[in-house]
């Protein structure tokens, strides 16, 4: 008898701990703190607001917004107007002469009123004709000979055009010496005046053609452009 009542005893025991057991409560969340671990620390960092950088503004001075609740007036469409069709200048022919230097000098004078005046010129310079022969300096080889022909050092060609008044120069070209050995050349001057034109060369023949533009609704034959002797 006094077993039975000591197992009788265990089992009560037993029992009331395991109803201890069930009414204890999981610890609650702290309210407001982060939960730890690596996702939620990754959820932290996006929502982070960042700090904003400061910029340097020393350089622009602080303004009113434009108001915005003013409505805007819209500009009236202007029709672009058509292009004037290009207007070709006629040239008038004013002077043109062949030309034939040995040291000379030819003068003309001429008051430019309307601008521009356009000198045109073409070179037929002396030439040089050498024969050179050139040795062989093999025994089974004929000795070369060949014909060179260049312009004379002594050809040249000058065009100056000087104020009338003061006789200072103001524009020049030419042909040979200080200038190219170009065929052609174009002078042009642009602006107004009282002029003395000077062509002066030695072994060389010119062909000038000096031009102006036309007076509007003025009946002449267009000069075009100088064509050189061949």
């Amino acid at each position: 008898m006094k077993g039975s009542g000591v197992l009788g005893g265990c089992i009560l025991l037993l029992a009331l701990m395991i109803l201890a057991a069930g009414c204890v409560a999981p610890p609650k969340e702290a309210q407001g703190k982060t939960p730890v671990g690596s996702d939620a620390q990754a959820q932290a960092t996006q929502t982070a607001t960042p700090t904003p950088e400061i910029l340097d503004t020393r350089f622009l001075t602080p303004a009113t917004p434009f108001p915005t609740t003013v409505p805007e007036t819209p500009r009236p469409a202007y029709n672009q107007s058509p292009e004037n069709p290009e207007v070709q200048t006629v040239y008038q022919r004013i002077y043109y002469n062949i030309l034939e230097f040995h040291y000379d000098v030819v003068a003309r004078e001429y008051p430019l009123v309307t601008p521009p005046l356009i000198i045109e010129m073409c070179f037929a310079p002396k030439t040089v004709t050498r024969n050179i022969w050139y040795e062989s300096r093999y025994t089974s080889h004929e000795d070369i000979y060949t014909t060179q022909t260049s312009v004379s050092p002594s050809s040249f060609f000058e065009v100056r055009v000087r104020d009338k008044a003061s006789g200072d120069i103001l524009y020049r070209d030419g042909f040979g010496k200080l200038y190219s050995t170009d065929s052609k050349k174009t002078l042009v001057i642009r602006s107004a005046g009282d002029y003395l034109i000077e062509f002066t060369g030695n072994d060389i023949n010119a062909t000038v053609q000096m031009k102006i533009p036309a007076a509007p609704g003025e009946n002449v034959t267009p000069a075009g452009p100088l064509t050189c002797p061949s």
